[in-house]
């Protein structure tokens, strides 16, 4: 009996203390999963990372359409006076001359000057003067006497004068005056820097309109026919096309 009182004794005792160990073998593995969660949650703060350096954008660069720069029309004076009156002109005191004047031909074809750039009155010898388009528009020109074609008129100092005027450069038009028998529509291309294109459209004082390639512009010439201004061109029937008025970039 007292053998086995002991061995219970023993036993509760072994069961008292395998109860004491795992309680503090479960708190301490409590302790050790709150310390834990403690340093998770340190760790686990949100770490503001560094900004993100934005390149700057780079501006878009529109490209502006290239400004057309030249003349656009040509225009025949000989033939742009057609239906127009002359009239007795100064030139000096004792010199009087039947001219047209330049502000009606301006104004039959439509010319668009600007009061911002200077007309230029180009010689045949390729002298250059210039004259703010209010000045010249109060002018005349003669295609006879000396020194023709000149500008003249009450308006026109006699002492200042372009001999020999081939050319009035408006800026996008410019009148040609057809004083020598022949002359190179090429030559005019060039004195006047017209605007390239790939034809060019001879046009009548009837509007007849003739079509020439770029490439034919070397063959083709203003020249005086039987009395008349006309364009002598290829690919037409007799190489004429009678009393030529314009040309201009083909359309």
């Amino acid at each position: 009996m007292k053998r086995t009182l002991a061995l219970l004794f023993a036993l509760v005792m072994v069961l008292t203390l395998f109860a004491c160990t795992a309680q503090e073998a479960t708190e301490a593995t409590e302790a050790a999963e709150e310390a834990t969660e403690e340093v998770v949650e340190a760790t686990e703060e949100p770490v503001e990372e560094p900004a993100a350096t934005e390149e700057p954008a780079e501006e878009a660069t529109v490209e502006e359409p290239a400004a057309t720069a030249g003349v656009q029309r040509i225009i025949v004076w000989n033939n742009a006076v057609e239906g127009l009156t002359a009239s007795e002109q100064p030139r000096g005191t004792d010199d009087m001359r039947s001219a047209y004047s330049i502000q009606e031909v301006y104004d039959k074809c439509g010319i668009q000057g600007s009061d911002d750039v200077d007309v230029q009155v180009i010689g045949s010898d390729g002298y250059v003067g210039e004259e703010p388009l209010s000045d010249i528009l109060q002018k005349y020109l003669t295609l006879e006497g000396d020194n023709a074609p000149v500008v003249v008129g009450e308006a026109q100092d006699p002492d200042w004068a372009v001999w020999e005027v081939a050319y009035l450069n408006f800026g996008t038009d410019a009148i040609m005056t057809s004083y020598v028998e022949k002359i190179s529509v090429a030559d005019m291309f060039a004195a006047l820097g017209m605007v390239e294109a790939d034809s060019y459209d001879f046009i009548c004082t009837d509007e007849y309109t003739f079509n020439v390639a770029a490439e034919d512009i070397g063959d083709c010439y203003v020249s005086w026919i039987e009395d008349r201004v006309d364009a002598e061109v290829p690919g037409i029937g007799d190489y004429t096309l009678y009393s030529i008025l314009y040309i201009q970039p083909g359309a």
